[in-house]
């Protein structure tokens, strides 16, 4: 009879168990769904706002549009205090995350400067692509994200925890400028920390993230991000040559990131150092964008028309455009000359702090990269190390290596290349040292206590 009434027992505490499993992920579903919907119409707004600023500095030439986008951000840096629309917006994100985990449940700022932030880098961020300038878009996609799950997490109608709100707001907002739901999740869960992931999150955040991307699609189509399947016929690759080579370009392409960030960063600080003691820091965008104006002036006259939107407006659809024309007509010392004035022009407008993402940039500078290295060891394929590129530099220089490489795959529709991409950019990361783009985030000890 006792062994009857255990085993009852048992089964009964097993339903119970099952019944909070289930009422607990149901809740989490129903709320990622109404965050995924409402991020996927906001990113809608975000792209039509973003052809609303095209469309007005179409109307004026291109080496005045910079000066105008720069001067614009000066001005409410200047007169409504908004220090925090400077920079990639990443950086800003990964700050409220630290922030807000540290003072639970206290708002670290007041619900009014939240909002103010969040309108001036969402604009910001606008004119700044609108004028040309080199720019990512990720940066108001997660304060918009992020602001937006934490007022769930606040309104308390919902049973979230504040991580898991963040995290699932910004993976929505994210994974639609990614066109890449599952990469833009675990970019935004791994991006705050040097060493560990927010594995908590994932699934709410993928579940948004998809249902905000296709929110997205219904408007502007569901085409990837980097359209080389049609082009790109992978059957024929010597594949154990491929992947030799990805390991080369996995260590060249760490050690020349080491290099890079370490100046950025340094050139960043310095410029940033000296407009603060001076207490003008509002000027420093306004400063870069007039020697972005200058730099266009002296340079774009000699681009030609296929290459100008390398330096004006670069976009995915020039990403595309541009992998294809390295693959098929430019030699590696163009490329080279090309890497060198990229670089200038993110040291103009990234290094002086202007609105501007990050991750657009790193893409192009990866591709370019791949194109050099790949014109050198394997102009069959060129365009495979175009995607060993974009995947190298994003992992390494954000310190996001598995999220590169899922967001890459995702991308560019192509999986067979998982496991060179996975090799390139885990040795681009390894070689390039422990530092990222991102300072502000965090080396999580294993001494410490960790909720996952």
């Amino acid at each position: 009879m006792t062994e009857k009434l255990n085993i009852f027992k048992k089964v009964r505490d097993f339903f119970k168990l099952e019944e909070l499993w289930l009422k607990k992920y149901l809740s989490l579903i129903l709320v990622s769904i109404i965050l995924g919907t409402v991020s996927g119409f906001l990113m809608v707004g975000f792209f039509y706002l973003l052809m609303i600023f095209e469309f007005g500095f179409s109307f004026f030439p291109y080496f005045i549009t910079p000066m105008m986008a720069g001067g614009l951000t000066g001005i409410i840096v200047k007169v409504f205090s908004l220090d925090r629309v400077m920079g990639t917006g990443a950086a800003e994100f990964v700050e409220d995350v630290h922030i807000l985990h540290e003072t639970n449940p206290q708002v670290p700022t007041k619900s009014f400067e939240r909002l103010k932030n969040l309108i001036g880098k969402t604009l910001a961020t606008s004119w700044t692509f609108g004028s040309g300038v080199i720019c990512g878009l990720e940066g108001p996609g997660l304060l918009i994200g992020g602001n937006l799950g934490y007022l769930f997490y606040k309104s308390e109608r919902f049973s979230l925890d504040m991580d898991v709100a963040i995290f699932t707001g910004a993976s929505a907002c994210t994974g639609v400028i990614l066109r890449s739901p599952i990469g833009g999740s675990l970019f935004c869960a791994e991006l705050p920390y040097n060493n560990h992931i927010k594995y908590r999150s994932l699934i709410p955040s993928i579940l948004a993230a998809t249902i905000a991307y296709f929110i997205y699609a219904a408007f502007f189509g569901l085409d990837p991000f980097l359209q080389l399947h049609e082009i790109l016929n992978v059957e024929n690759v010597n594949y154990i040559y491929f992947v030799f080579l990805s390991i080369i370009f996995g260590i060249f392409s760490g050690l020349f990131l080491f290099v890079f960030m370490g100046l950025l960063r340094g050139f960043t600080n310095k410029l940033s150092k000296f407009f603060t003691d001076k207490n003008n820091i509002w000027i420093l965008p306004f400063l870069g964008t007039i020697l972005y104006s200058l730099f266009l002036f002296l340079l774009l006259p000699y681009l030609g028309e296929n290459f100008e939107n390398l330096i004006i407006g670069p976009d995915s659809n020039y990403l595309t455009l541009f992998t294809n024309l390295i693959s098929t007509s430019i030699p590696w010392y163009i490329l080279l000359l090309f890497i060198f004035l990229f670089l200038i022009g993110l040291f103009l407008s990234i290094g002086t702090l202007n609105s501007a993402g990050i991750i657009l940039p790193l893409m192009l500078l990866g591709t370019l990269l791949g194109g050099f290295f790949g014109d050198i060891f394997y102009q069959e394929y060129l365009e495979l190390f175009v995607i060993l590129g974009i995947a190298s530099v994003l992992g390494a220089a954000t310190n996001n290596p598995i999220s590169a490489i899922v967001i890459v795959i995702e991308m560019s529709w192509l999986p067979i290349l998982f496991i060179p991409v996975a090799i390139s950019t885990i040795l681009a990361y390894i070689f390039s040292g422990p530092s990222s783009l991102i300072p502000e985030q965090k080396y999580i000890y294993k001494k410490e206590s960790i909720v996952l």
